[in-house]
């Protein structure tokens, strides 16, 4: 496992639940919005966390450590699934009480139907990022939509709870793209749709382009429940 970070303590990343947070390290997306790109880029893995990993053992004696006084643990990034050894370290963590939310862009079904199987997560949030396609404008490289397509039906059919979620802005939007979105994830149980914020993106491009607003975004949800009906603002 390659471990960049772990934030100790959340109660807004796990629904309901008292959480930490690991992030793990690379990712097979370059989301021109994404937040953590010292999780992403090769060259800020190299020279922000300078190749230094936390071993996965000292994950683990952490959380033994805080045991009864977290209920979960959430494994972001980055992409967790692209990390082979995801299932055992998940494991380890499954050992000792704790829930587990895993945050994936789901291009690894595999993956996704092996955890499941092992019953080894008790909540999925997968990232719809667009229509499938448009998705390569925004995620940098071309995708298999069939796969993605593929984890949407897992997660709907066979985790235990979860939700799909999206990071939204005029530029990329529009309103027949975001219904194109509702339907790739119709019958979902929950979509969970998060305004655009321009700080701190990995492509500079980004910085310059606006946000909904909140009246856009509450119009949108209205607009947008009629195929999805529990839609949440973030």
């Amino acid at each position: 496992m390659l471990i960049g970070a772990v934030n100790k303590f959340t109660l807004l990343d796990y629904p309901e639940h008292l959480a930490a947070i690991i992030f793990t390290a690379t990712c097979n997306f370059r989301c021109g919005y994404c937040h953590n790109s010292i999780f992403v880029l090769p060259e800020k893995i190299d020279t922000e966390l300078q190749g230094q990993f936390i071993p996965p053992d000292r994950i683990i004696n952490f959380l033994k450590q805080r045991r009864n006084l977290l209920d979960g643990v959430v494994i972001s990034g980055g992409e967790p699934t692209i990390q082979p050894d995801l299932p055992d370290f998940i494991r380890q963590i499954k050992e000792l009480g704790y829930l587990v939310k895993l945050d994936t862009n789901g291009t690894n079904p595999q993956m996704l139907e092996y955890l499941l199987q092992e019953k080894l997560v008790d909540f999925i949030a997968m990232d719809i990022k667009s229509s499938w396609d448009k998705y390569p404008s925004l995620i940098g490289r071309a995708i298999n939509s069939s796969e993605l397509q593929t984890s949407v039906e897992l997660i709907k059919t066979q985790a235990p709870d979860y939700e799909f979620r999206s990071t939204i802005l005029p530029f990329y939007h529009s309103r027949d793209t975001l219904k194109a979105m509702a339907e790739q994830i119709k019958g979902a149980k929950t979509w969970a749709l998060q305004a655009f914020r321009n700080i701190s993106v990995l492509d500079q491009n980004f910085s310059h382009l606006e946000s909904f607003s909140t009246n856009e975004m509450k119009s949108l949800q209205t607009e947008l429940e009629a195929i999805i009906p529990n839609i949440v603002l973030r």
